[in-house]
Parts: C-alpha cells; structure tokens; sequence
C-alpha cells in the first residue's frame, strides 16, 4: 500500500480531504446533503445526484481514496494520485474550489491513473496464482461477478468462476456459464469477414456500394470494408431513440438492427477520424449475409467459433430456453438507496454483428488461441487485422481488435448494463492471454490487474480509445 501523501495547507487541499473522508464512509443521505452543502450552485446542477451518489458509493465500495501523490497545488486547486486501497487502483483526482471563502467546491474530476509497472521475476504459475487470489479479495466485498482465465503459451494456468449467474434463484457461476461479452464478438465478425477475404469472395479495398447502398448510395461509394473494420467509416449507433421505444423481441436480425441507424449519415470522410461505430460492425454483418447466402449467426456459428471450437459461445434468443447462460445485474443509486435491475428488458433479445453474443471464459481463450495458431485466419492475415492502422485515422485501433500502445497486446473490450468482456493477447511479454467476462461491469479492474502482474510494462494510460473502459477524466 502506498504511504498517504502529505498534503498542504490550502483551500482546495483542505476540501480533498473533506471529500476522501467522504468517500470512505459515504451514505446517499451524506453526498447529498455534502453535494447542497459545499458544491456551488451551478456545479451541483451539472450532473443529477443519483449519478454523483453512485459515484460516491463505487469509491467507498473500493476503500475509497488515499492521497500517494502530489502532482500540482496551488491555493485553490490540487491534483493527485490516490490509491484505492481494496483494489489498488489509482486515480488521478483534481479538487478545484471557489477563490472566496468559504470555497465551495467548483470541480471534482476523476480519472484512471496507470498502475506502476512491474517487472515479474517469479515463474508463471506463481503470476497466475497472484492474479486469481486478487479476483478472489475483489469478489470478497461484492466487486467481481463472472469468471476470469489466465493462460501462457497454450497452457491454462488459473481459472476461476465468482458470483451468481442468477440472483432471483441463487445460481452461482460457473466456469461453464456462457456471459454476454458484450463488443468482444466484434472480433467474431472481423475473422469472418477475413475467411472469406481469404477466400476470395470479397476485399477489403472493395466499395461498400458493391454490396449494398447504406445509409445512401453517395455514402456507400465512399465507404470501404477496410473503413468498416477499423471503426472509420464515420458511421454511428444503432442505439437510437427508436431503439429504446422498440420492445426487443422485435430486433432480431441484422436488417432490424440496420433499419435503426438507416437515416445516420456519416461524420466524416471515411478514412479521415476514428469514430466507434456499432453500425459499421452490423453492416459488415449484411455483407456477410449477402456474399454468403447465409444469415450472420449461422456463418459465425459454422466459420469462426466451431473452427475454434467454441463449442458453448454463440448468439442465443434470450426469449427461448439456453442452458447455463448468466443474467446482467447492474445497481442503480438514489437517495433512497441502491436498486439492483436485471437486464433482461435492457439490452437485446439475440445478439447482432456488434455485440451480445455469449461464450464461456474457456471459449474465449480458445478463440485466442484458434487466432494466435492459424486456425481462423492465415499467420499473415491474424497480423494484418492485430495491427494498428493509422494510416486510415486509425492508431489504436486493427481490423476488428483493439491495439495497446506498441501492440503490447491486442483484443478486445465490451461493455453495457449488465454485461462486460475483455480479452488480452499479450506480445510484450509474449505468450499470454487473459480473459475476464462479467455479468455485472466489472471486469475492468481484474483486466488492468493482470495486466500489471504479467508485466506490461508500456503504458497502459496511453491505451486506445475502445481498448478498455474509463480513460481519461470525468467529473463529479
């Protein structure tokens, strides 16, 4: 644990430590009242008090928040690093305060912060050992649901299933519960779309008008597949205002999903910015339904997860019987307490191109492994989609996998009410893979973590903007 930094005797020094006081032992009655108390009238209007009293009670559920570092104090503002003492996280908090007593508070910001690098001189199993003893502690005080793989070289070195799959009936996870995993199966559909590159039936260079003209015709001529693998076609989201009026039994196929975001037009040139696109993925779903004559879910199911044999992943109809498939629970906070919602009504009833299918921890690693062995895609096609393309406005991100700085490691992350996802095939040092899939959005922190113990040491701040999570700094 780090030794607490000593602060100075300042204003916005004096108000930080006001609020890691509050942080520790914050009740919804307590942040409200210190919100209408000590916030200025305009900065507690920015933001809705439930969302400041989850903020708040995240922070206590995680030990709060201990100054370690001064990074820069004046009278009447301070920024450091703390530590989150249960699960050593650390965040990047800036205090700042009115000039005027009696200070109220005008800006809380926080950010995550990089976990120091570490070096391992310990063998592997001993690495793995520490991993899973860390998820354990964090599943201990209610901050891990799911289930977690860390693997070297092909070899399983720890595997673990935390939490319950279902909470209305008291079923726990298991490590043959199948989890949502979220934006993880965007990488499903890449591999896809590169098999029948592969085969000749397509090319990335090809115009997106070849096959069909969405969301126009003009659109869709300036549009590549390489634009739609790389998220820079400057499309958007099908996560629409009328999604959310549409009961989602009625999204089910890759038509209904493009039907959504049909009136989208993109932002930008293609291959100009980055820009996350859901919609991008999906019609790279339609493609496949035109090239092959097959629906999307059938191709994946035949040409990517049976190959790696992913024998228990796959798109299911949340609507009809699926065996040992684990519920999404997210808590919502008020003054009145927490409230914890199922997202059964949430999210979607089967799945699309994007995101939502389901697959156990050990499919995930085999997928890895299928990708990493040439079983998928050519050795030669697996680099060409686990590289950065910056040349397309793409720096951190390949063709359907995320890329860490100095392509350390590659994969991908997911995450939405109820469900998260994040897959890590390590370069720098070779051979690992970690996998964490949540039925709660909490695979964050086991992410980074492992990420720590392995030894990755290039700055994981700098990661891209789909990698994982919560970069940069959010006030509240």
């Amino acid at each position: 644990m780090d030794k607490a930094a000593a602060l100075p005797d300042t204003p916005a020094a004096r108000c930080l430590t006001e609020l890691t006081a509050l942080m520790a032992e914050a009740t919804p009655e307590r942040v409200a009242a210190y919100v209408h108390a000590r916030f200025t009238a305009s900065y507690a209007e920015r933001e809705p008090i439930d969302r400041r009293i989850a903020a708040f009670m995240d922070w206590k559920l995680r030990g709060g928040m201990t100054p370690a570092e001064v990074r820069a104090s004046e009278a009447h503002r301070i920024e450091v690093v703390a530590v989150q003492p249960y699960t050593e996280e650390r965040q990047i908090v800036i205090v700042e305060v009115e000039p005027h007593a009696p200070h109220f508070v005008s800006t809380l910001a926080v950010g995550r912060a990089p976990l120091p690098a570490l070096v391992p001189s310990t063998p592997d199993q001993h690495v793995a050992d520490r991993f899973i003893a860390y998820v354990d502690r964090l599943a201990a005080v209610g901050l891990f649901s799911g289930a977690v793989l860390i693997a070297r070289h092909g070899g399983v070195l720890g595997q673990k299933a935390y939490g319950l799959a279902s909470r209305d009936f008291g079923v726990p996870n298991s490590l043959e519960t199948r989890f949502n995993v979220a934006s993880l199966c965007k990488s499903w559909t890449a591999v896809a779309i590169a098999r029948l590159a592969e085969d000749g039936c397509l090319s990335f260079e090809d115009q997106l008008s070849a096959y069909l003209d969405y969301p126009d015709a003009l659109s869709a001529a300036g549009i590549r597949i390489k634009h739609l693998l790389s998220h820079t076609a400057g499309l958007g989201s099908y996560f629409t205002e009328e999604f959310y009026r549409t009961a989602r039994h009625k999204i089910r196929t890759v038509d209904d999903y493009l039907a959504l975001s049909k009136d989208q037009l993109p932002t930008f040139a293609a291959g100009t910015a980055w820009k996350y696109s859901n919609t991008g993925m999906v019609v790279l779903g339609k493609i496949i339904e035109i090239v092959t004559g097959e629906t999307y879910f059938d191709h994946v199911q035949r040409r990517v997860l049976e190959p790696a044999g992913m024998t228990r992943s796959g798109f299911f109809e949340l609507d009809h019987v699926n065996d040992n498939v684990a519920v999404g629970y997210h808590t919502f906070w008020s003054i009145k307490g927490p409230r914890v919602v199922n997202n059964l009504f949430e999210n979607f009833v089967g799945g699309c191109p994007a995101g939502c299918g389901f697959a156990t921890v050990g499919d995930v690693f085999l997928f890895a492994e299928a990708l990493k062995a040439g079983r998928l895609v050519s050795p030669t096609m697996a680099d060409l989609l686990t590289r950065a393309k910056p040349e397309l406005g793409a720096p951190d991100y390949g063709y359907g996998f995320s890329i860490h700085p100095e392509r350390a490691l590659y994969g991908h992350s997911g995450g939405l009410v109820g469900a998260s996802a994040n897959l890590d095939i390590v370069e720098q040092p070779h051979g690992w893979v970690i996998a964490v899939l949540a039925n709660d959005l909490g695979m964050r922190t086991p992410a980074l973590k492992a990420r720590q113990l392995i030894g990755v040491t290039v700055d994981e701040a700098a990661a891209g903007r789909a990698y994982v999570p919560t970069a940069g700094v959010t006030e509240r």
